[in-house]
C-alpha cells in the first residue's frame, strides 16, 4: 500500500502516528470486555499539493455506538526523545515534533467533525468507544469525495472487566495548576481544575493520589522552596499545635467523586536524603508563619514534637475518612547509598508514631530493605532485589527507568509503556507508583513551562516524564495519547486477572507470555504481537 495513493485509513491503538508514517495492514476488527473503552485510529494525510498549503476540507464520521469520543493527536516539541546513551525501543533520537496531545473534537448529534490539516504528512484521529456494541462506521470525506468508508466489527467477551486489582499512585502536583492558570490556591477556579485533572487520573486507572496535606517536599532544589499548597490548617498556641481540615476534607470529597478511594500521604522528611524537614504553614497569634524547612534537621527536637501532635491526629482523620489500610506514609524518597544512615535516623525518629500504618518509599538500592516496610522498587532495580531473595510487590519507573524497561516517554513505541500491564499480572504486583501527573514545571521547580511547548522539564528530563496529561484551555484537562497507552495497559492487567478465573493463570501465562520471557526488562515484542495475544486471550475466555 502506498503512502501517496492513501488518504485514510484505519490503524490501531498502538500506532504512533508519526507525519512520515507509512500505512501498512489497515485494521480489521476490535476485541475487548463489556464494559471497556476500546480505541482505534482514523489515520488520514492532506492532497499533497505544489508550492502552497494543503486546503482540503476533511469530515470524519463516526456511528454505531454511545458515546463516541474523538479526539485530534496533535504534534508537540520532544526536546529530549531519549539520552544519548539508550537502549532500544525509541522512534527517533534527535529532537523534533511527535504525536501525543489528545486534543478534542468535541461530541456532535450526527457523529461528524471537520477536520485541517495542522501539519505536512500523516495526521491521525483517536476514537474512544464504549463497549458493549457490535460495529462502528467509519466514513470520511475529502473536498465532498469519499476517501474513506468502512465498518469496523467489535468482539466482545461477554463478561464486565473486573477491576485490575492493584494499587496505582500519581503525584498530583496543585501547586503547578495554580501556577499555570494564574489562579489562587484553593479558590473555586482551582478546585474545578483539579476535579477536571483527578477524573483524567481515575480513567487510566489511578486508585491513590498524592495529597498535599502539606507542601510535599519533592523534587525541589536544596534551599528552595514550592508554591504552598497546604491543605492542613495548622494553629499554634502555648506550644501546642492544632489542626482543621476543611481543604483536607474538600480534597476528599473530590476525590471520592472521581472515583479514587486511596491517600498518599506527603514525605516527612525531604528527598533524597532524608535530612532536613518539609516547610508547614503554621498560624501562630492571628499571623502565618513558615515553620522548620531546609534550616531544620530531620531529628530537631521541635520538628519531632510537632510530628509528636500531628501524626496521631493523622492517623486518627484518616482512619475515619478512608481507613488506614488505604492510607500511605513516606519517610523520604529514593535514597541512595550514602544516605543510610540519615534515612535510619529519620525512620527511627517516627517508627513508634507510625505504628499501625502503612509506609512505603521509593528505591533502587537492596541494603534498604530492611529499613522500609513496603519498599516500592524502581523496574531496573528489580533483578538486585531478585538477587537477595526479594520479589518486590511495588514497583516505579521515572526518568531514571530510561533503558531496557517499560516508561512513558513520548518518543517510546508505544508498546514499550503498554507492556507494564502484564509485567505487573506476571509477577503479583500489589502497586504501582509513578511521580508525575502534572509537573508543568523545570527540573527541581526551578520555574514553570508551558507543556505544550516544553515537555521535558527544561531539558532535565526525556520528554513525556513529568507528565501525562495536558492542561487545556478554561481549565480544561487533555488526555495524552500515552493516558491512553497506560489506561490500556491497565486494562490488559484487568483482562488478564478476569481470563485467570475462567482459564487459570498457567493458560493465562501461555499466552500472553508463550516462552517465558517477559520480565520488567525483557520479553520485548512488537505492537502486531502484543495486540494478536490481547485478541487471542479475549478470545480463550469467549470459547473457553
Amino acid at each position: 500500500m502506498s503512502s501517496r495513493s492513501t488518504l485514510a485509513t484505519l490503524t490501531d491503538s498502538l500506532t504512533k502516528v508519526l507525519p512520515t508514517w507509512e500505512p501498512s495492514e489497515p485494521l480489521r476488527a476490535l476485541t475487548g470486555w463489556t464494559g471497556e473503552t476500546l480505541s482505534f485510529q482514523v489515520a488520514w494525510r492532506p492532497v499533497p499539493t505544489d508550492y502552497a498549503a494543503p486546503t482540503t476540507d476533511v469530515v470524519l464520521t463516526v456511528t454505531g455506538a454511545e458515546g463516541i469520543q474523538l479526539h485530534a493527536v496533535d504534534l508537540v516539541p520532544i526536546q529530549v526523545p531519549c539520552w544519548e546513551e539508550h537502549g532500544d525501543g525509541f522512534l527517533t533520537e534527535t529532537p523534533g515534533m511527535l504525536p501525543d496531545v489528545l486534543r478534542p473534537l468535541g461530541p456532535t448529534s450526527d457523529g461528524s467533525v471537520s477536520l485541517r490539516a495542522t501539519h505536512i504528512g500523516w495526521h491521525s484521529v483517536w476514537v474512544d468507544i464504549e463497549a458493549p456494541i457490535d460495529a462502528v462506521h467509519v466514513t470520511m470525506t475529502a473536498d465532498g469525495q469519499q476517501i474513506l468508508d468502512v465498518t469496523l466489527p467489535v468482539h466482545l467477551v461477554d463478561r464486565a472487566l473486573p477491576e485490575h486489582g492493584i494499587e496505582n499512585t500519581q503525584w498530583f502536583h496543585a501547586d503547578c495548576l495554580a501556577t499555570h492558570y494564574g489562579v489562587e490556591t484553593w479558590s473555586e477556579a482551582h478546585w474545578d481544575i483539579i476535579r477536571g485533572q483527578m477524573q483524567a487520573a481515575a480513567q487510566m486507572g489511578v486508585t491513590m493520589l498524592l495529597t498535599p496535606v502539606w507542601t510535599p517536599p519533592l523534587d525541589t532544589a536544596v534551599g528552595t522552596y514550592r508554591r504552598t499548597t497546604q491543605l492542613l490548617e495548622i494553629g499554634l498556641a502555648d506550644g501546642t499545635y492544632s489542626f482543621g481540615t476543611k481543604h483536607l476534607d474538600r480534597w476528599l470529597d473530590t476525590l471520592a467523586e472521581a472515583g479514587i478511594s486511596r491517600v498518599e500521604v506527603p514525605h516527612l522528611f525531604t528527598q533524597w536524603g532524608a535530612e532536613w524537614t518539609p516547610k508547614f504553614e503554621v498560624w501562630e497569634n492571628g499571623q502565618r508563619t513558615d515553620r522548620f524547612g531546609w534550616d531544620t534537621p530531620a531529628t530537631d527536637p521541635e520538628y519531632q514534637r510537632f510530628l509528636s501532635q500531628l501524626i496521631p491526629f493523622l492517623k486518627s482523620y484518616f482512619a475515619e475518612r478512608v481507613g488506614l489500610d488505604k492510607t500511605v506514609f513516606h519517610i523520604s524518597d529514593e535514597p541512595n547509598e550514602h544516605h543510610l544512615d540519615s534515612y535510619r535516623r529519620a525512620r527511627d525518629s517516627v517508627q513508634e508514631l507510625l505504628d499501625g500504618c502503612r509506609v512505603l518509599d521509593a528505591l533502587s538500592h537492596p541494603e534498604y530493605a530492611d529499613l522500609v516496610q513496603t519498599p516500592v522498587v524502581a523496574t531496573d532495580a528489580v533483578p538486585s532485589f531478585r538477587a537477595v531473595g526479594t520479589e518486590p510487590s511495588w514497583v516505579y519507573y521515572c526518568i531514571a527507568q530510561s533503558r531496557d524497561v517499560s516508561n512513558r516517554f513520548i518518543a517510546q513505541e508505544a508498546v514499550r509503556t503498554r507492556a507494564l500491564g502484564w509485567q505487573l499480572y506476571k509477577f503479583r504486583a500489589v502497586g504501582f507508583l509513578h511521580w508525575a501527573l502534572n509537573f508543568y514545571s523545570r527540573q527541581l521547580s526551578r520555574g514553570a513551562i508551558n507543556p505544550f511547548a516544553e515537555t521535558s522539564a527544561g531539558g532535565g528530563f526525556i520528554s513525556g516524564d513529568p507528565f501525562i496529561v495536558y492542561p487545556g484551555p478554561g481549565g480544561a484537562t487533555w488526555p495524552s495519547l500515552r493516558h491512553r497507552l497506560m489506561r490500556d495497559a491497565f486494562d490488559d492487567l484487568a483482562a488478564a486477572r478476569g481470563a485467570e478465573e475462567v482459564l487459570g493463570r498457567e493458560r493465562v501465562l501461555s499466552i500472553i507470555d508463550p516462552d517465558g520471557t517477559l520480565d520488567y526488562n525483557a520479553g520485548w515484542v512488537s505492537s502486531e504481537v502484543w495486540l494478536g495475544r490481547r485478541r487471542q486471550l479475549d478470545e480463550a475466555v469467549a470459547r473457553p
